[in-house]
C-alpha cells in the first residue's frame, strides 16, 4: 500500500508539472507553480513544505519558480533538448530534480551576493545539456550583475586514462554530447558572456580561455582525477565568500570522488556541507577559516 501511495504522489506531482505548464502555453496562468507538499525525487523524499510550494512564498523562491517552470515549458516545447533524459519521461525527470536545482539556484545567488568583486565569474565544469548551467545563469541574469559564465566539458565520451580503476565502467559514456545543442539550450537565455571550453581536463587548461577570477564553481565531472584537477587549479582563483557546488560527492559509485574531495582539503581552510541530495558544498572562507 505505502509503494502504490508513493507511485501516485509522484505521479500527481508529474500532472501538475504538465498542467501548470499548459497553462502557461495558453496565457491563462501566470509563470507560478502550485506543488503538493511532499518531494519525491533523486531517491530523496520529505514531508515538508518545499521553498517553491505555491510558487514560492517570498521573493527569492518566486524567483527560482519563474525559472524552474520556463525551464520545463521551453522543454515541453522541444525548444530546450535534453539528450541526458528519455524524451518519453523527460516531465517526471525534471520534477524529481527540483531540490537539486534549488540548491544550484541558492548556492549561485547566495556566492554573488556574499563576495566583494564587481564581476562575478561563474564556472562548470561538465556542462552536459547545459541543465545546471540554466539555473545558475539565470540566477547571476536576475541578479543583474555584471558576470561571465566558463563552461568546460570535453563534450565527448568519457576517456579511461582520465578514470580510476573503480570508475572504468564509465568509460564511452556521454558520447551523444554536442556543443552546439548545448550552445541552442544555453541560447534562450539571451546572455552574450558565455564562454564555452571544449576538452578533456586537465588538458583543456592550457588551450582555453580560462577566468582570473570566480565566486561561483559547480563541478560534476562524474570522476574523481579531473576533480581534484580543477579544485587544484581554481581554488586561488576563488573569492572569500564564493562556493563550490559538487555535484557527484555522496552518490553511490563515486565513493572516490568524495574520499579525494576530502583528502584534498586536509590542508584548506574550509568545511564541507554534505546535501541529503548527494550534493556538497564547500564555501570559501576568510584566513581564519572554520573547524
Amino acid at each position: 500500500m505505502r509503494a502504490i501511495i508513493k507511485k501516485l504522489i509522484k505521479r500527481n506531482q508529474a500532472l501538475m508539472v504538465v498542467f501548470n505548464i499548459l497553462k502557461y502555453l495558453t496565457g491563462k496562468a501566470s509563470v507560478t507553480t502550485v506543488n503538493p507538499i511532499c518531494f519525491d525525487g533523486w531517491k530523496m523524499a520529505t514531508g515538508t513544505r518545499t521553498p517553491w510550494m505555491n510558487g514560492g512564498t517570498n521573493a527569492f523562491s518566486r524567483s527560482f519558480s519563474e525559472t524552474d517552470l520556463l525551464l520545463k515549458t521551453l522543454v515541453a516545447k522541444k525548444k530546450i533538448v535534453l539528450t541526458q533524459f528519455n524524451p518519453c519521461n523527460v516531465t517526471p525527470e525534471l520534477e524529481g530534480l527540483t531540490w537539486r536545482h534549488f540548491i544550484v539556484y541558492w548556492s549561485a545567488t547566495y556566492s554573488i551576493q556574499n563576495t566583494k568583486s564587481e564581476r562575478k565569474n561563474l564556472a562548470e565544469f561538465g556542462v552536459c545539456d547545459g541543465l545546471t548551467a540554466y539555473y545558475a545563469i539565470s540566477a547571476a541574469k536576475k541578479l543583474q550583475v555584471s558576470f561571465e559564465a566558463y563552461l568546460y566539458d570535453a563534450w565527448e565520451e568519457m576517456k579511461s586514462e582520465f578514470l580510476l580503476d573503480s570508475e572504468k565502467s564509465s568509460a564511452g559514456s556521454y558520447s551523444y554530447l554536442n556543443l552546439e545543442n548545448t550552445k541552442n539550450n544555453l541560447s534562450y537565455l539571451s546572455v552574450e558572456q558565455l564562454i564555452f571550453n571544449k576538452g578533456y581536463i586537465p588538458e583543456v587548461f592550457g588551450s582555453a580561455q580560462n577566468p582570473d577570477q570566480l565566486v561561483w564553481i559547480h563541478i560534476d565531472l562524474n570522476s574523481a582525477m579531473p576533480t581534484i584537477q580543477a579544485l587544484d587549479k581554481f581554488w586561488d582563483l576563488l573569492e572569500v565568500g564564493g562556493l563550490i557546488l559538487f555535484d557527484d560527492f555522496a552518490w553511490p559509485g563515486y565513493e572516490d570522488t568524495q574520499n579525494q574531495v576530502e583528502k584534498w582539503m586536509l590542508n584548506k581552510k574550509c568545511n564541507i556541507l554534505h546535501l541529503p541530495t548527494g550534493q556538497a558544498i564547500i564555501f570559501k572562507q576568510g584566513e581564519k577559516g572554520f573547524r
